[in-house]
């Protein structure tokens, strides 16, 4: 079990973007938080299946820049952010509407633990135990929008917890983009509105990265995974010759021999840290 800790606002290790906040909260912690400049990538539950994919991909794209993603855990475009993450040598970071040993949704317990167990972290404003009521979520969605320095919305309704990130985020000064959808789609109707209302329209992974670099400048370099090389939780076997910069052969070569040495596990074509 990782052990949780209270980080208050002088600590080293604070988020810096919560110092904006006219009383910025200490924070419950597990996991590793990052020095990295973070994207946070939001939207709707009720997303589609493009939104969910094109999520993922985002989440991929900016760990594998170096950029930490942060999100909330929620069902949709949240966990596909987290699980795209997870698949580069990024952090990811989840701000939670509850306390950080209660998991919610339940069905991203695995998400949770994964997070965990690669490199990342799970936080909170609120003490350990404290249930999910949804008037914690709306708090929460400031914490999301003044730790990220720039704002990501994949697909959003008309009304939802996106809007209310991006609202703060563009109050604040931060940088807001917006993936643009059909104009009688549900899930895109809030991004469209926002983009009417001045946010910056992005058009693809490329394109996020191309933008993020204007804004923020380079990206940083992927963290460092330290001497022994063990992968990040969840990425596919496929992708370790770009996560090290290796032939396939000589992949398969270096799991077979953190398999032999107890480092790593598989999971199918998932490689998981032990």
């Amino acid at each position: 079990m990782i052990e949780q800790r209270l980080i208050r606002p002088d600590a080293a290790d604070y988020p810096a973007g919560l110092l904006d906040l006219e009383d910025p909260p200490p924070l419950y912690v597990r996991g590793e938080t990052s020095t990295a400049p973070a994207v946070a990538v939001v939207g709707t539950r009720r997303c589609t299946r493009y939104g969910v994919g094109l999520a993922e991909a985002f989440g991929t794209a900016l760990s594998r820049a170096g950029w930490t993603t942060v999100s909330g855990l929620a069902r949709g475009i949240d966990a596909a952010a987290h699980r795209g993450t997870l698949r580069g040598p990024g952090e990811a970071v989840a701000v939670l509407g509850s306390g950080v040993d209660v998991i919610y949704p339940a069905e991203n317990a695995d998400l949770y633990h994964s997070i965990l167990g690669g490199r990342g972290a799970v936080m909170s404003e609120y003490p350990p135990g404290t249930r999910p009521d949804r008037w914690r979520f709306p708090a929460r969605n400031r914490l999301i929008a003044a730790i990220a320095s720039a704002v990501v919305v994949v697909e959003a309704g008309e009304k939802g917890g996106a809007l209310i990130t991006a609202r703060l985020a563009a109050e604040s000064g931060r940088p807001v983009l917006v993936v643009p959808g059909d104009v009688d789609r549900p899930a895109s109707a809030g991004c469209n509105r926002l983009i009417r209302d001045g946010a910056h329209p992005v058009l693809g992974v490329d394109d996020l990265i191309e933008e993020l670099e204007l804004i923020l400048g380079a990206p940083p370099r992927p963290p460092s995974r330290g001497s022994d090389g063990i992968p990040p939780a969840g990425v596919s076997v496929d992708e370790l010759p770009g996560v090290w910069g290796c032939s396939p052969a000589d992949a398969l070569a270096r799991v077979a021999r953190m398999e032999i040495a107890g480092q790593i596990r598989r999971a199918g074509d998932v490689v998981m840290p032990m």
